[in-house]
């Protein structure tokens, strides 16, 4: 076995150096900086092959270029960029494009085998996990092959490191860190072929293990948080389609009737293991509907508990009334009473103390009230004259008064008024952020290279 060596700067291509520090530029601007757990087992030297779990991405790939020290080539599909960008990317040192990982496995595995003998870096994306019927991806079959390639007599016969790379990136950059974890190295010169051995049984027999590795994605959410999940998304394509057969009489199927399809819940499996940030995004923008879903279920509840006087059209009109013609009244008694009010909520005589005397408690609220009563009448005496002031006492304890009918009025009818009048844009803002969530759902099925051709959440087509 070879000895780590270290990768010094003068060991770099200028070139490669050149578009690295412009990713850097770029990638910071728009991203977080890309934190590395046990980016050491990389940085330390000698031949590395990473085996990435995320889904084939150039974003992903323009990341870890940029954040490596050591000069790095992904391998992706050709597919992921069309147009500019891809003339564009043709460009960097670090990425190589292919269309068929299966089909091109001899014409890619020279050149790889020549970066590994540079004691180069190589990294691949895993794609689908758990998608290929049992058998393992193209990818981890590459990865296979290329490590036991490297250690045949007639090859370079360099011993690269294979390290399973597990990622946490979220769709939504800024203010979230991308993650990535170095997984430990998979022992490859225990699969090296035995003899009388068929030669193609030691890189399906690692491929296999490849494959379990990457699958256990230590970012994934715990199996029961998972299925938790599953359940949630379950319960909301049933309520959205609810709703929609309600609308039709003549619908006679029953929604308890329906469950996620098999599919479904296998791409919830492979995605919580390939790339469960997705799940996550999904799994909080949820947790915001049921939120919202719980205030405006509290509305309907104030609303439900409140009385029967708001069915009523008189009474509706008058308190409507009332809230805005005595708004300006309500003001005036506030700017009256607000320094006797800072003084007793100072003091602590605003709130019920069960260990004073209740009598004694209003005797000193009523005696700093009658204060600053006496104080504002002689300071409005002394500004605006006797008349005013002989004006102003009266309207104090009367807009004292109102102010605590206004307090009552505001808590009791107009907040009810207000919960009616704001209802309906409620419950349309409630459908569409559901509406929103499946249709997001769909979005992301729909990458999957085995995906219906119909939408599989929020529809008939969900349920088996």
């Amino acid at each position: 076995m070879q000895d780590p060596i270290s990768v010094h700067s003068h060991d770099i291509p200028a070139t490669y150096r050149v578009v690295r520090a412009i990713l850097r530029l770029g990638t910071g601007l728009f991203f977080p900086r890309l934190r590395t757990l046990n980016r050491e087992k990389i940085e330390q030297g000698g031949p590395a092959i990473l085996l990435i779990t995320h889904p084939e991405s150039l974003t992903a790939a323009l990341l870890l270029v940029a954040a490596l020290d050591r000069p790095v080539r992904c391998l992706l599909p050709s597919g992921q960029v069309r147009g500019i960008i891809r003339k564009l990317a043709v460009w960097v040192p670090g990425i190589r494009f292919y269309d068929s990982l299966a089909e091109e496995q001899h014409s890619l595995l020279d050149p790889c085998l020549d970066v590994l003998a540079d004691q180069g870096i190589i990294a691949i994306f895993a794609g689908p996990i758990g998608q290929n019927g049992g058998q393992p991806s193209p990818a981890s079959a590459f990865a296979a092959r290329l490590s036991l390639e490297a250690l045949l007599p007639g090859q370079a016969q360099v011993q690269p490191a294979l390290y399973p790379i597990h990622w946490f990136l979220r769709s939504e950059h800024r203010g979230s860190e991308p993650l990535v974890y170095v997984d430990g190295p998979v022992e490859v010169h225990a699969f090296l072929p035995k003899i009388g051995e068929d030669v193609a049984e030691a890189p399906r027999r690692l491929a296999e293990i490849l494959e379990d590795a990457t699958g256990a994605n230590v970012f994934a959410l715990a199996q029961t948080e998972a299925e938790r999940f599953t359940r949630e998304v379950e319960g909301l394509s049933r309520e959205h389609l609810e709703e929609q057969w309600a609308e039709q009489p003549e619908w006679k199927q029953q929604v308890e009737d329906l469950e996620l399809s098999s599919f479904v819940r296998t791409w919830i499996d492979g995605q919580n293991r390939a790339d469960p940030a997705r799940l996550v995004e999904l799994r909080e923008a949820m947790d915001r509907y049921r939120e919202a879903r719980r205030r405006y279920s509290m509305g309907e509840l104030v609303i439900a508990t409140s009385g029967a006087w708001h069915t009523s059209n008189l009474r509706t009109v008058e308190a409507w009334v009332e809230s805005v013609l005595g708004f300006p009244v309500a003001i005036y008694g506030l700017v009256n009473h607000l320094p006797a009010g800072i003084v007793l909520a100072v003091s602590g005589l605003l709130k019920k103390n069960p260990k004073r005397d209740p009598n004694l408690e209003w005797l000193l609220r009523s005696f700093i009230v009658l204060s600053f009563y006496t104080v504002q009448v002689f300071l409005a005496n002394l500004w605006w004259g006797r008349a005013t002031a002989g004006y102003y006492t009266l309207t104090l304890p009367v807009s004292g008064a109102y102010l605590w009918r206004y307090r009552w009025l505001i808590r009791h009818r107009t907040h009810v008024l207000l919960l009616k009048a704001l209802h309906p844009g409620r419950t349309v803002r409630l459908v569409r952020k559901r509406k929103e969530i499946l249709d997001s759902f769909d979005r992301e099925i729909a990458r999957s290279p085995q995906s219906p051709a119909m939408p599989c959440v929020g529809s008939t087509n969900a349920a088996e």
